[in-house]
């Protein structure tokens, strides 16, 4: 699809907004086109109701991995929010799968290992990855090496040790930043930000997988799998694997470098383990959610949408809370009457992030495959994830903590000088703490890269309309135990303010 260009359209007192050659939608009062280029606190979400929504979020416990107990509280808070906020012709795309679940961090009672009669502290299980018996499985430790023999598996306990990720450029190139003295400089090769405390980067078996499950391990009877990170316990404990493997038969569990080393050590001396993992799958009907805020011409020819979108599944309480940002920005436009609202905000609550797969395994249950004219409206979209985070640290000589500082975030937008300028402003106004913009496809303040779009923001790209997106770094946040202590609602309803207004701007924009 060709890109548009993003040309503002804001005239006098007033905005004439057209939409088309020829197509002028109506003249804004002063005010309303204000709320829209500038945050008006009174519209804004509040850090108690924020807090509010969390705790509703969390109060099932565990990960709201889709059709779990805990997935449908959360998805019943987001239905009932948007219709106290007159979001309209809601709908769910709803589909069936295997879900799989065990105990989660810190209750480790269906998951453990033995070596020599003694219990090793066990880190996580790999998500996904089958099922012992109530006495689990016992047989030899080995070392697993890409392309050992698979008669050299059979009937063993494969440990696959993970190694630190190569050197690398911290995170990419940047058009702006706010607190640079709180970046690490990018023109110095190190160890990608968060390395030290995250597992995100090794965090698969990775190039192992494929031989470990698809007819290497466990076509070569292999009964186990133990994967040893480079990590702390405190930095790997409650880690759910990401991303999400399709279903497979070889129970798995992650150790941290501390108490994987020894178990290296007894497979080199010919020790036997025994690996339990109790886990249980059920076919849970989940889905895609679906609503409208409607803007002026909603339901007319005329009609244009800004496309808000993000995933609801995922393990702790940020991973997938973009679905409460972009509720809280819903609130915000809420507050201008419809005839006043240029344009519809279209939602997309996507469930498919933590499925067995994930996303890819699962295009065929995607509502716009059987509707691919869902977008048409689309002229603007925008990707929320991540938010309200702290910054968790693991410094030599200090132990895995929460720092006063919240975490590093990242707002991206299409390479568009006036859409650039719009997000600049945005971060500016709002005091967005911590922040850097990034514009995937041109080069940086430094001449590098800015790297790729990560997270759903992407979509605009896809669709080959502007579009923008913000998320948080995931140091910590792929651990089912950063709940309620670890989210700052403060950075939360900045990051909203600063969505906002960039949404607003896209809303007053013309494109052609």
């Amino acid at each position: 699809m060709r890109r548009r260009a993003f040309v503002t359209g804001i005239t006098g007192l007033g905005a004439t907004i057209a939409l088309a050659p020829g197509v002028v939608i109506r003249h804004l009062r002063a005010d309303v086109a204000g709320n829209l280029t500038r945050i008006n606190l009174k519209f804004l979400v509040t850090e108690k109701e924020i807090h509010a929504w969390h705790v509703e979020k969390d109060s099932k416990g565990g990960p709201t991995i889709a059709g779990s107990p805990s997935w449908k509280n959360y998805l019943a808070l987001l239905e009932k929010e948007w219709r106290a906020m007159g979001v309209v012709d809601i709908f769910r795309n709803p589909f069936t799968y295997k879900r799989w679940w065990t105990s989660e961090y810190p209750d480790d009672s269906q998951w453990s290992l033995q070596v020599d009669g003694k219990k090793i502290k066990v880190a996580s299980y790999g998500c996904n990855s089958g099922s012992t018996s109530d006495s689990g499985v016992t047989g030899p430790l080995v070392v697993y090496k890409q392309g050992m023999p698979a008669e050299d598996l059979k009937g063993k306990i494969a440990i696959v040790v993970k190694q630190p990720p190569p050197e690398t450029g911290v995170i990419g190139d940047h058009e702006f930043l706010t607190n640079p003295e709180t970046f690490p400089n990018p023109d110095v090769p190190q160890r990608a930000r968060g390395n030290a405390i995250t597992p995100f980067p090794i965090m698969g078996l990775g190039p192992a997988q494929a031989a470990l499950t698809a007819g290497g391990a466990i076509g070569a009877g292999a009964i186990g799998a133990i994967i040893v990170m480079p990590l702390s316990f405190e930095a790997l404990a409650g880690t759910y694997t990401f991303g999400p493997p399709a279903l497979y038969d070889l129970p798995t569990l992650y150790l941290d470098k501390d108490s994987g080393a020894p178990i290296v050590d007894a497979a080199a001396a010919g020790k036997s383990g025994t690996l339990r993992l109790i886990a249980k799958t059920e076919q849970a009907e989940t889905y895609q959610l679906f609503g409208y805020l409607p803007g002026a011409d909603y339901k007319t020819a005329m009609d244009k949408q800004i496309l808000l979108i993000t995933h609801t599944d995922g393990p702790s309480i940020s991973q997938e809370n973009g679905a409460l940002g972009i509720a809280a920005m819903v609130k915000y436009f809420s507050h201008i009457p419809q005839s006043q609202r240029p344009r519809t905000l279209m939602l997309m609550y996507d469930c498919r992030h933590y499925m067995p797969g994930q996303e890819r395994a699962f295009a065929e249950q995607d509502y716009v495959t059987s509707h691919p004219d869902l977008y048409k409206k689309v002229i603007a979209a925008m990707g929320i994830e991540h938010l309200g985070q702290m910054e968790v640290v693991e410094a030599p000589g200090e132990s895995y903590h929460r720092t006063n500082q919240v975490e590093v975030s990242t707002v991206w937008t299409s390479n568009n000088q006036k859409l650039v300028d719009v997000a600049i402003r945005a971060i500016k106004d709002n005091k967005l703490p911590r922040v850097q913009l990034q514009v995937p496809g041109r080069k940086g303040v430094h001449g590098g890269e800015q790297g790729p779009w990560y997270g759903l923001g992407g979509i605009a790209r896809r669709l080959g309309v502007p579009g923008a997106s913000t998320m948080g770094s995931m140091s910590a946040y792929w651990s089912t135990k950063a709940r309620m202590d670890y989210l700052d609602t403060k950075q939360f309803v900045t990051q909203v303010a600063t969505m906002c207004q960039i949404c607003g701007e896209l809303m007053l924009a013309d494109f052609s």
